[in-house]
Formats: structure tokens, C-alpha cells, sequence
């Protein structure tokens, strides 16, 4: 990296403008960008007891982005585990959360919302989606289809239509 002092580079920061989530390196890769990633420091309680936690080291989670400069971006997230202090807390240790992604989650949320907008906006197909983002159809379409259907639930999505076109498309 080429920013000079600390642990991570406020420019890269910027360019992948995840609030809270810090690049710590890039690598160009024969098969896209991987950036390495991380939360700053926080305190954290626990969920169930409300405990200060004590950090128990990180896990890494690997994350599909997306595509930038034309090329699929894997997000290598160094997730905190933390561990709750209290002998009587039933919960022994837990990871950290951030929007950036949900639990057991292959694409960011950002992915998701970005390849949904495509499918929905630019008539293009899943397969093309799950080629930019490098991941398999069925990892893509698991996440969009969840996407869609959370759409297709908002109450008011049609406000103000008044008329439907229909094509020779289906």
C-alpha cells in the first residue's frame, strides 16, 4: 500500500466507501482484486448478558464484492470473535456484526442490492450477474431471488402506475 503510517490506508477506505471497514491490503490475483478487510476498534458487550466482551481473535470470512475496474473483487474480512467474560453467561463466544454482510453470507449486501438493481433495471441475466461478481448462478440467484422477494413485498411499489406496458417478453 502506498499510504504512509498506520495499519490501514484512508484513500483505499474511500474508494471502497464501506463505512467502518478498513482495507488493510489489495492484491491483483489472476482471477480479480482480493482486499483484505477489517473493522476498526470497538467495544463491544455482549448479546445476551450485556458484558463488555474481550476480543478472542478473528476469523476469516471471504466475501464476493462488486466488480470493480471491470474485475470481481473478493473481500477477505477479518471478523472479530469475541468472548463474554461472565462465568454465568451462556454465551461463551460471538462475532462481530456489520452491514457490510449477514450471517454465513458469500455476497456483500452492497453485491446483492447491485446485481438485483441489474436484474431489475437492466434486463440482464443472472448468469452475466454471477459471471461479473465470480460466483456460481445458484449463489447468485440465492441472494437476488431473497433480494426480489423483499422488493416485491413493498406495500406502495406501484404508486402511481396507472398503466402496465406488455411485450413479446415474458
Amino acid at each position: 500500500m502506498s499510504c504512509s503510517g498506520g495499519r490501514w490506508c484512508t484513500r483505499a477506505d474511500t474508494l471502497l466507501g464501506v463505512e467502518g471497514i478498513h482495507v488493510s491490503s489489495v492484491t491483483a490475483t489472476a482471477i480479480g482484486l482480493l482486499l483484505r478487510v477489517e473493522t476498526g476498534e470497538t467495544v463491544s458487550g455482549c448479546p445476551d448478558c450485556g458484558v463488555v466482551a474481550v476480543g478472542h481473535g478473528r476469523r476469516q470470512v471471504r466475501l464476493h464484492d462488486i466488480p470493480c475496474f471491470g474485475t470481481p473483487v473478493r473481500l477477505l474480512w477479518a471478523k472479530r470473535v469475541w468472548r463474554c467474560p461472565d462465568p454465568d453467561c451462556p454465551r461463551t463466544t460471538f462475532t462481530e456484526e456489520h452491514p457490510l454482510a449477514g450471517p454465513r453470507a458469500k455476497l456483500t449486501t452492497r453485491a446483492v442490492g447491485w446485481a438485483t438493481d441489474a436484474l431489475q433495471c437492466f434486463d440482464t441475466s443472472v448468469s452475466a450477474l454471477a459471471h461479473q461478481l465470480g460466483v456460481s448462478w445458484h449463489t447468485a440467484w440465492g441472494a437476488i431471488k431473497a433480494e426480489a422477494t423483499r422488493r416485491i413485498g413493498i406495500t406502495g411499489r406501484l404508486a402511481g402506475v396507472d398503466a402496465l406496458g406488455v411485450d413479446e417478453h415474458v
